[in-house]
């Protein structure tokens, strides 16, 4: 859970970050101070940037703190397809769920039962499933 809550601090600092670089480099455009004629459209790949990380990372997340905080979960179980290089994520029927890459030991192949929140899909806990003919 702890991991959970830093993810979602680490996302919100960075979409900070973004807005405060694009307040900068808005009014460097609006006082004329830009020197080179991409720097331009600096603002518009910032705003970019921030729109995905808020739809795809802080969005969601936002919406999992009371889901976290009062243990509210869904139950899913699957063959995991893939787990990411970062092994920050594995895919089990075609959906990503976020885990933690430190606490979780899942390779791929491995039949396992996850607890997960609704919006996010980060996983609260996975366990091996034993009975490999649930599905």
């Amino acid at each position: 859970m702890n991991y959970f809550f830093a993810n979602l601090a680490a996302h919100a600092f960075l979409c900070i970050i973004l807005i405060v670089l694009i307040v900068i480099f808005i009014n460097r455009n609006f006082k004329r101070k830009t020197k080179h004629i991409l720097t331009y459209f600096f603002p518009v790949l910032l705003l970019l940037i921030f729109g995905f990380d808020v739809v795809r990372y802080l969005a969601p997340r936002l919406f999992d703190i009371d889901n976290v905080l009062n243990n509210v979960t869904y139950t899913h179980t699957g063959a995991v397809e893939e787990v990411s290089s970062l092994k920050n994520y594995i895919r089990i029927d075609g959906v990503n769920y976020y885990l933690n890459p430190l606490r979780n030991k899942v390779e791929p192949g491995m039949t396992v039962r996850i607890k997960y929140t609704p919006s996010a899909n980060y996983i609260i806990n996975v366990s091996r499933n034993l009975d490999e003919s649930a599905g």
